[in-house]
């Protein structure tokens, strides 16, 4: 570890250390800052301070990411799914960050198949869970300066795998980006930052430097205090091999198995032996007031659940307590409401949360469960024996589960330019809201909640947190809507998750 310089700006320290770092992997011996005429840098996010740099080497290309990140906040860049337009579906990016603790670096290349988590063979996941040795990113260097996170990385020019996108040297290419909390596995949740237009970059341009140069002194001056490249790295990218990266693990995680396969029944297939990931708490919490639904409200006991927008900061998160992946449940018009009922009668909850498992971004069966982890269909048999799916789901003869709660998509769509966190309260967020629909049928889950039923149940992780004394002789307790959040899905290589 080396001594830290002081500067007076961010500017200064990020462009030095970049600059020893990408000069030393090039083979400059001097970095002034006329040498950043043979190098490249475009700011992402002026509010986040998210830079990536970038130098051509060979057949390959080193880039470096660098931005103030959160404790347990990951970064992303990479290649849109399509080149003439910034979208997320089918991208090409490489997800990294630093452990602030041990100040270890992470960089896995990550194919973006679906607005989800990562669910067995769908969803966001590295590339790695998709396909054995598919990880085409290598780590050269990564390091915490004045709390920036900044990791260098190299990857091929061209597309090594099904799940790679080529980064073109003849043309501008759409480009996408984010930045969000990291979930247990150490995986992307949903983001919190992200673009939000169109963005193209020539990566074969003359080098040019759209970024915050040092004020005052030269860079040269502070450079060599900056020990950051590793002799690998050094290596690796002088000699601009014309070789494709050593394919291996990023960093320091550890590694993961998996294949990626479709199937086409509706049946939940059970996978013993991935676990699902706790939900990553939110430190800070103002949640909006979202107005619970009383007992014997409505009158008839029916209920819309409908999908919809997390509601930015106050919305999903502060509610819960816990990132989520920015869809939730919406009853009757509202996010996540807390909802009362009574033991002995019956409630019916139309459910439009997508019908489709083959698009698990539109496929959220509805269903409810006394289960505060979520994740039966990774349980072990002796795990399942201690779980009760109350409502929504129906068993096989070989006991596996089948949902019922299925219907067609109804969506509350946010119009507008204002974003989420724009709002002070839910009512004004929710004048914002249009519902649309997908042509088709609702689907219907009916419960009748009894005696047996537990006096707590649980949506997603968090439980429900009191127990409403009932006035007569019936007991009234209190429930939360079943958030199925893009990871619930189904299908037989897709396992369906309890939790979002």
């Amino acid at each position: 570890m080396w001594e830290q310089p002081k500067f007076s700006t961010r500017s200064r320290v990020l462009m030095q250390m970049f600059t020893g770092m990408m000069m030393s992997c090039l083979g400059f011996k001097r970095c002034g800052t006329s040498s950043l005429s043979k190098l490249n840098c475009e700011v992402l996010d002026d509010e986040l301070a998210f830079e990536v740099r970038w130098a051509v080497a060979g057949e390959s290309i080193v880039l470096q990411m660098v931005a103030k990140l959160e404790e347990r906040e990951y970064m992303s860049f990479g290649l849109s799914g399509e080149v003439a337009n910034s979208v997320m579906i089918g991208g090409d990016v490489v997800v990294a960050w630093v452990d602030k603790e041990t100040l270890k670096g992470y960089a896995y290349d990550y194919y973006l198949g679906d607005k989800s988590q990562c669910s067995g063979p769908t969803g966001s996941c590295p590339d790695s869970k998709l396909a054995e040795n598919s990880n085409n990113i290598r780590l050269l260097n990564a390091a915490m300066v004045n709390g920036y996170s900044i990791v260098t990385f190299q990857r091929p020019l061209k597309a090594s795998d099904q799940f790679d996108l080529p980064i073109l040297t003849n043309q501008s290419q759409a480009i996408i980006w984010a930045v969000g909390p990291l979930n247990q596995r150490d995986e992307v949740s949903f983001h919190s930052s992200y673009l939000k237009h169109d963005s193209f970059i020539d990566f074969a341009r003359p080098a040019k430097w759209n970024c915050p140069l040092p004020e005052g002194e030269t860079a040269a001056k502070h450079v060599e205090p900056l020990k950051a490249v590793t002799t690998e790295a050094v290596a690796v990218v002088a000699s601009t091999t014309t070789s494709a990266p050593t394919r291996r693990e990023g960093g320091q995680a550890s590694k993961r198995e998996s294949t990626r396969t479709r199937g086409t029944s509706n049946k939940i297939s059970q996978r013993g032996t991935q676990t699902v990931p706790p939900p990553t708490p939110v430190k800070e919490r103002n949640a909006w007031y979202i107005p619970p639904i009383e007992c014997y409200e409505p009158e008839d006991g029916v209920f819309y659940a409908q999908m919809g927008p997390t509601g930015g900061k106050r919305g999903y998160p502060a509610i819960t307590g816990h990132v989520g992946w920015g869809i939730s449940w919406y009853i009757n018009g509202l996010l996540i409401p807390e909802i009362n009922v009574v033991r002995g009668k019956t409630y019916n909850f139309i459910t439009e949360g997508g019908d489709n498992p083959e698009v698990s971004a539109k496929y959220h069966p509805f269903y409810i469960t006394d289960d505060p982890v979520g994740g039966y269909a990774y349980k072990t048999p002796e795990e399942r024996k201690n779980i009760s799916i109350l409502a929504g789901v129906r068993f096989d003869k070989a006991g596996e589960p089948i949902p019922v709660g299925v219907g067609r998509l109804c969506h509350w769509t946010h119009s507008g330019d204002s974003d989420a966190d724009d709002f002070d309260s839910f009512g004004a967020y929710q004048r914002t809201l249009q519902l649309k629909c997908d042509v088709g049928e609702p689907g219907i889950v009916t419960w009748t909640p009894d005696r047996n039923t537990p006096d707590t149940v649980y949506y997603q992780r968090q439980p429900v947190k009191k127990i409403m004394e009932p006035p007569i002789d019936a007991v009234f307790y209190d429930i939360y809507c079943l958030i199925a959040f893009s990871g619930n899905r189904i299908n037989l290589s897709s396992p369906w998750m309890v939790h979002a």
